[in-house]
This record gives structure tokens, sequence and C-alpha cells, in this order.
């Protein structure tokens, strides 16, 4: 007869492993877990864009050691955004990027983290270490993360974007601990700041040493200011990150952890590198190495 014969339809499908795009924080951790009631400690992968930047040294004769430079934050499974006054006088072979840590002093998490070289690092051209003025740098890695429920790029906002009153979330490793050995506070930390505009901020750091003619430059965003809230929990380098308007639990960086005046003085906010003004720079030096830029778009 003449009949078609129906090929046969597989009907097996390849799971793709979907990933949740950018930005999306995990506010109850990837699993359950009931803290000592202690509000400021993160949950562990509430934060997947949060990388650890580590540089190996010689600790008095002995072997290699890890010692913790600064946070950073993945914006593409093989880039990492972090701040150039971080970077100063390192080359990148030293340099190594840790994924999906959560506390520092255990190896029992669920997921193991990722470690990662860096094979190139780009500073803003400029940057100016005299004022941390354009504070952000660009570190590209030998091979991508894996991506899993812990490690996920955060998304980053349009140029030029305004993030004044919002309420936004700063977490680090806490530099108070650090001390000289490197060693950090165990478990990732986290603090809800409010975006504090210009103006009011550079009103407010002329009350300190800086004096009445300071000028707060515009690649700067300040948060904080809020009596009791110390703005210095977090460290060099780690994300300052805002809800996205009409977004649940999704959220852009707004900040990079630059500079903070004497350290939680009462009422005095810190500043942040001010990402939505470097997208632009971000996104030329991303297209140019053919990572494109939908990595960190909502």
């Amino acid at each position: 007869g003449d009949h078609t014969t129906v090929p046969s339809v597989s009907t097996t499908l390849t799971p793709v492993v979907q990933s949740p795009g950018c930005g999306k924080r995990n506010p109850k951790g990837v699993i359950d877990r009931i803290t000592g009631g202690n509000e400021t400690e993160s949950e562990y992968g509430e934060f997947p864009w949060m990388m650890a930047i580590l540089k190996t040294e010689e600790v008095l004769g002995q072997q290699r050691k890890n010692v913790y430079k600064c946070g950073g934050s993945l914006i593409h499974k093989q880039v990492v955004l972090t701040a150039a006054h971080c970077l100063k006088k390192i080359r990148a072979s030293e340099l190594i990027v840790r994924g999906g840590e959560w506390d520092t002093q255990t190896t029992r998490e669920t997921f193991p983290h990722q470690e990662r070289s860096i094979t190139e690092i780009v500073t803003h051209p400029e940057y100016y270490k005299g004022g941390n003025l354009n504070d952000v740098a660009l570190l590209f890695l030998d091979s991508p993360f894996e991506l899993n429920s812990i490690i996920q790029p955060v998304c980053l906002p349009p140029q030029d974007a305004n993030f004044d009153h919002h309420t936004c979330v700063a977490a680090g490793w806490g530099m108070d601990a650090h001390g000289k050995t490197g060693t950090y506070q165990a478990k990732l930390r986290n603090i809800d700041l409010p975006i504090v505009p210009n103006g009011e901020c550079q009103y407010t750091l002329r009350t300190t040493r800086l004096g009445a003619k300071f000028t707060l430059h515009d690649s700067f965003i300040c948060a904080g200011g809020v009596k009791g809230k110390d703005t210095c929990k977090g460290d060099g380098g780690s994300p300052l990150v805002c809800p996205i308007p009409k977004k649940q639990h999704q959220y852009y960086q707004t900040g990079i952890v630059s500079w903070g005046i004497g350290c939680g003085e009462n009422g005095v906010p810190g500043a942040y590198g001010n990402v939505a003004m470097f997208r632009n720079w971000i996104d030329q030096h991303m297209i140019q190495r053919n990572f494109g830029t939908s990595s960190y778009s909502p």
C-alpha cells in the first residue's frame, strides 16, 4: 500500500538544567535550617553570586596558603566583578576565586565550593587610588563555574539607573575578623541598608574628617547612615544589591564595597562603587570577549 511511515519519535528528552536567571536570592537558603535566631547571618546559598577572592601566599615559610583578600560577585559563569583597590600590586596568577562558599570554617556544605584561576584582570582605566574613584575591576576566569543552586550570577542595573531611598542588602564575610592572619568571619553575614542620595551623602560626609570642601564623585553610591547599623560589615569588593522593582526575590547589584569613614560612625553612610555608572564599561569588555551581556540582564 501507499502508506507513509511515521518515524518513531524519541520520548526521552535530555533534561535541560534550567538556569533560574540572574539575581535570584534564595531567601530561605538552599536547605531550611533553624539558626540560633541570628538575623544577620545569611542562609546557605542565599546570595549565590557571592565570591571570595583568595590570594595564594606562603605563610612564614610554611606550605602555600589561600588568604582571603576581598569579596566579589559573579556576573557571568566566567567573570567576576570586584573593587579595583583589592587588586593593587597583585598578579592574576596569585589569585583564585571561590564560589559556593558560605561557612569558611567547614567543608560540610551540601554542594562543594568551586575554585577557579584568573587569566586576566581588567581595572577601570580611570581608577584613582587617591580617593578610590571608579573603584571597579573585572576578573576573567580560566574556566567557567558550574552553575547550580548556590552559584548563580547577579543582575546588573541599566546605565545610570537611580536607586535613591531603596532598601538594599550588603553581604560579606566582614573585615572586622580578618586580622593579620587572613582569617575571616566564618559565615556570610548581611545587613539591610537604605540608599542615600549623593547630595545628602556629601553633606553628611562633610561633617566628618573629610571636611567642608569634600566633593563626592559620581562614581560612588551611598548606603547606610542608620544609627546602630554598622555599614562597614561588608568588605572590599563585596556587592550591595537592591531588589528589582516588581520582581520577587530578584536583585540588581548597585554597589561595590569601597570605603567607609571611621567605620560605623553613627549616621554616616558608607560609599560604594556605583555599578550603574559602569554598566556601559562592563558591557564593552564582555562583548569584546564574546561573553555577551545576557547573563546579567533580568
